[in-house]
């Protein structure tokens, strides 16, 4: 956390509701995007978890080696409404040999999961209006806070600003458009920092997430709730421009992915 701007509520604050290791079943797995893929497990007993909170995956050996072990964290992108299953959004990095070994597994294979954990977690006391803004894979706990306010109705005032470096990286974009077509009370921006390296034309947002975009997002909420997720340096980034943009320490919520 050297550097950091402010605390994550996440990963790295040593912040962990009750937690327990359970045998999970890999049942499925999906590609998301480009190198990021979706992996389902079904739980030997019933799993519990709040929307936002993550996992830690014990794999049962390395295939490939790993200076880093056999156990990483990984956020819950599935929302505790959508049934037992539990799933898992990560980019597959090749220089990773775990994850090389994850994406390997047949379907049956048990992994050893801890959690759940993090106190990155949407409260549904607190009604918003929220922004979320992602980078890259630090879309994964929206994707579970933005399906469970669907589910559950709760009528939160929401908006998302995702950013990815080309098109073809965005996960979940169907999805999320679909959702801002069923509800009048969330609302998305994508936008592209490099559009020219994308194999199809962008005719999206252009450019990082910066204080302009984020003034233009937040123009029509009325002291919203600021959450950051992504890597290190994409969270630090967007705290200092919401520092200099003036706003309040206790309305930003941070989640860094690191290690990956």
């Amino acid at each position: 956390m050297s550097g950091s701007i402010l605390p994550s509520q996440g990963r790295e604050t040593g912040s962990t509701p009750v937690s327990r290791s359970m045998k999970f079943k890999i049942v499925d797995k999906r590609p998301e995007s480009l190198n990021t893929k979706s992996f389902f497990l079904e739980p030997d007993k019933k799993f519990s978890y709040f929307a936002g909170q993550f996992i830690y995956c014990t794999l049962p050996k390395l295939n490939y080696p790993d200076s880093k072990g056999a156990t990483r964290s990984f956020t819950v992108s599935s929302s505790p409404t959508e049934g037992p299953l539990i799933r898992f959004t990560t980019k597959i990095r090749q220089e990773s040999g775990y994850k090389k070994t994850l994406d390997t597994l047949v379907m049956g294979s048990l992994i050893e999961v801890d959690g759940p954990n993090g106190s990155f977690i949407l409260d549904e006391n607190e009604k918003g209006p929220h922004i979320f803004i992602a980078g890259g894979i630090g879309i994964t706990p929206f994707r579970s806070m933005l399906k469970y306010v669907l589910d559950k109705n709760l009528h939160f005032n929401l908006y998302l600003v995702y950013s990815c470096s080309t098109l073809e990286e965005l996960s979940f974009k169907n999805e999320l458009e679909h959702y801002a077509d069923l509800s009048s009370n969330f609302e998305l921006t994508f936008t592209i920092s490099k559009p020219e390296e994308s194999k199809h034309k962008w005719k999206g947002h252009i450019g990082r997430i910066d204080a302009n975009l984020i003034n233009k997002v937040s123009s029509n909420y009325q002291n919203p709730t600021y959450w950051i997720c992504g890597a290190g340096s994409f969270v630090d980034d967007m705290a200092m421009v919401l520092k200099n943009l003036g706003i309040n320490k206790s309305k930003i919520k941070s989640d860094k992915f690191t290690g990956y």
